[in-house]
């Protein structure tokens, strides 16, 4: 396991970020409404599924990262899993982002299923490859860094699909619709996971960590009773609902409550997702010079101040929104990419402790948690939003009751929460010089 890797490494490694980063938010900013406005599902029905297809997905996390760490085949442990997840995700793309209006509400769920089950099997494997590759300190943070630079490249240019579609689509006979930028958003997902996952194959090396040893299913029970990683997950989880709520409120907030029309909002999400392009690189040079628990620690408090001045903006007022929606974005992007780096500390400290690498269970664990932290508010926001009266066709005629329900949704759970992770981050214990006697004692030095 290389200290430093190559550019190119690190390039292809990070490449099927590309289309697996449209499972994220752009799906909880664009589907849920699209399924409840242009799809004709009911408001609540659509929060239910969206919500409860992550936890079906769950245990398919834990299946599949059971499988990695039981996986030594000539192709190697994380390649095969990587390429099969990909493909299975593909299929589920076209059923998700080409569904047609008036679906039932079994064939919403079954598509999303689908889509997520092979989004599982691919993410765990991807994160799970990217703590393998070094077991240096500071590398871990670049090699997620280098994982997050990518999801907000595609983040950015996800968000750009719909709008150039419906610019350009009358062009080609195409009339500009919700329906025609979602479509569009599917062609791309599905256009670039052949070539990340030949480019991850080829350009990545996938040998065997040290002390890879298959593991029953009691270890899974055995790995949520350890301090380090429930802490670390815990941290996860609650950097991981402040983005889960925006997201999923975003367009409804800046519509209904501030006055924007649906594409100024999303629109918005674009200064949001560039400033992670500033935000990435400068939170590796934070954790660089002090630790990683201190920089995801600062990022999230000061995230927690951002957002709220978000709800300060005044009506209408494009530039202000768009200012507080970039400062909001340069913290926000740190502890995705900083948890998944300390994740493979904890994972190094367990092997060290217990002989067993089980670098595939905790990623599949994490990746669980992430979904839960996404599941959460587009199910509990939508079913309140439903019953202080909101309704998302409306926008700026819904009553001043429900205007204010949905203002609270957006302000006060993302708050509590960043406030949260930031105070467990705080008293994270592996630090460098800590996680440097872990590696050489593993390795005999």
């Amino acid at each position: 396991m290389a200290d430093h890797l190559k550019r190119r490494t690190l390039g292809a490694f990070a490449a099927p970020c590309l289309p697996l980063t449209g499972v994220g938010l752009p799906l909880v900013v664009y589907l849920p409404p699209y399924y409840a406005g242009t799809l004709g599902l009911d408001l609540a029905v659509t929060g239910i599924i969206f919500s409860a297809v992550r936890w079906i997905d769950l245990p398919l996390d834990l299946l599949f990262g059971h499988w990695i760490d039981r996986t030594d085949s000539k192709w190697g442990r994380f390649r095969p899993w990587m390429i099969v997840g990909g493909l299975v995700m593909m299929a589920g793309l076209a059923l998700v982002f080409f569904a047609e209006p008036g679906l039932s509400p079994a064939r919403a769920l079954a598509g999303l299923v689908f889509m997520y089950a092979g989004y599982s099997a691919a993410a765990v494997a991807h994160t799970s490859w990217g703590q393998a590759l070094s077991t240096d300190y500071h590398e871990r943070s670049r090699i997620f860094g280098w994982w997050q630079g990518a999801n907000m490249v595609a983040l950015m240019g996800l968000l750009a699909v719909p709008t150039l579609a419906n610019a350009y689509g009358p062009k080609w006979g195409m009339a500009p619709s919700a329906a025609l930028g979602v479509h569009a958003m599917g062609l791309v997902l599905i256009g670039l996971m052949l070539p990340s996952l030949l480019a991850v194959s080829i350009g990545v090396p996938d040998a065997k960590p040290v002390h890879a040893t298959p593991h029953g299913w009691a270890d899974v029970k055995q790995a949520l009773k350890l301090p380090p990683l429930r802490r670390l997950l815990l941290i996860d989880l609650l950097a991981s609902l402040p983005p889960g709520f925006g997201g999923a409120l975003l367009v409804f907030f800046f519509e209904a409550a501030r006055g924007f029309s649906v594409a100024d909002a999303r629109l918005l999400l674009l200064f949001y997702f560039a400033s992670g392009l500033i935000g990435a690189p400068l939170w590796g040079w934070v954790a660089r010079r002090t630790s990683k628990h201190q920089a995801v620690a600062w990022s999230i408090g000061s995230y927690a101040v951002l957002h709220t001045l978000l709800v300060l903006v005044p009506a209408t007022s494009f530039w202000p929104a768009a200012l507080g929606m970039l400062l909001a974005g340069i913290p926000a992007v740190a502890p995705p990419f900083l948890v998944r780096a300390m994740l493979a500390d904890v994972t190094d400290a367990e092997t060290l402790a217990t002989g067993r690498s089980n670098a595939g269970l905790y990623y599949a664990v994490l990746v669980g948690v992430q979904k839960i932290g996404y599941a959460v508010p587009v199910g509990l926001s939508y079913i309140v939003l439903d019953l202080v009266g909101f309704n998302a066709k409306l926008g700026t005629a819904n009553t001043a009751f429900a205007t204010d329900g949905l203002v609270a949704l957006f302000l006060v759970p993302p708050v509590l929460s960043a406030l949260g992770a930031a105070w467990l981050a705080r008293g994270w214990t592996i630090d460098r010089a800590e996680q440097q006697r872990i590696v050489a004692a593993l390795h005999g030095k």
